[in-house]
């Protein structure tokens, strides 16, 4: 009779020499909260611009910018695709927690936290829109790049090592993992259009915020210089702090 030391070395054996064949393993794909945490770029190495970057290109963009620039739609008229389920093509915003709500009547006042967004597309690729008002947005990165296209107002948003005014009319590409941040210090407000070239199905998507980087001391490292700029450019502090210049 075999020990039970051989009993267990036999069985890791077996089992080794079982999964060594591929017909008989079993792949599990990593789900995006299961990937490693990047470590960020700081800002995005381009700058607000009048043409549209290479990176942005993409026929179902450029043909929803070409009917804004005409005068065909605006915020309230501009539709989604198929791709957003009907019960979804509303306005939506966020509460002081950061949940998603429906913004009444598509109204700014009616937005907790000062701005609101409409889905456009999630296939072929993902799409949306802004309208903001005078509002703080706290800093944050996503491996998928991404781009904007300013259909109202101006603010600072940061790039090339600083924050650089956007004006209606302009646009600007933020690679993946590349930290962005666009506060609206102007009460006339800001709005983009906003887009994922390449990428589509925003479920697949992971949003990182400082609290996601906690202890990853090289990721809070760069959010801190982020702060250092923001502070710089529009005496602004760290986000959740500057509630008294965004009443």
């Amino acid at each position: 009779m075999m020990k039970p030391v051989a009993l267990i070395l036999t069985a890791l054996l077996a089992g080794n020499a079982y999964a060594g064949h591929g017909e008989h393993t079993f792949k599990m794909e990593q789900r995006p909260y299961q990937q490693p945490t990047a470590i960020p770029y700081d800002y995005s190495p381009y700058s607000p611009q009048t043409t549209m970057p290479e990176q942005c290109r993409d026929p179902l963009v450029e043909q929803y910018i070409a009917d804004w620039e005409a005068g065909k739609i605006d915020f309230n008229t501009i539709t989604a695709n198929d791709s957003i389920a009907k019960d979804q093509r509303f306005c939506k915003g966020l509460d002081n927690d950061g949940n998603i709500l429906e913004v009444k009547g598509c109204d700014l006042n009616n937005a907790p936290v000062g701005y609101l967004w409409k889905e456009l597309a999630d296939y072929p690729l993902t799409i949306g829109i802004t309208n903001g008002g005078k509002s703080d947005h706290e800093p944050h990165f996503h491996g998928q790049p991404e781009c904007y296209y300013a259909v109202s107002g101006r603010a600072r948003t940061l790039a090339d090592g600083e924050y650089k005014w956007m004006e209606k009319g302009m646009y600007f590409y933020i690679p993946g993992n590349t930290i962005h941040n666009t506060p609206i210090t102007e009460e006339e407000g800001f709005g983009v259009l906003y887009w994922y070239p390449k990428n589509a199905h925003f479920d697949g998507f992971k949003y990182y915020w400082r609290k996601d980087v906690k202890n990853l001391r090289v990721a809070e490292e760069a959010f801190d210089r982020v702060d250092i700029m923001r502070k710089a450019a529009m005496g602004l502090g760290p986000y959740g702090t500057n509630e008294a210049r965004f009443k």
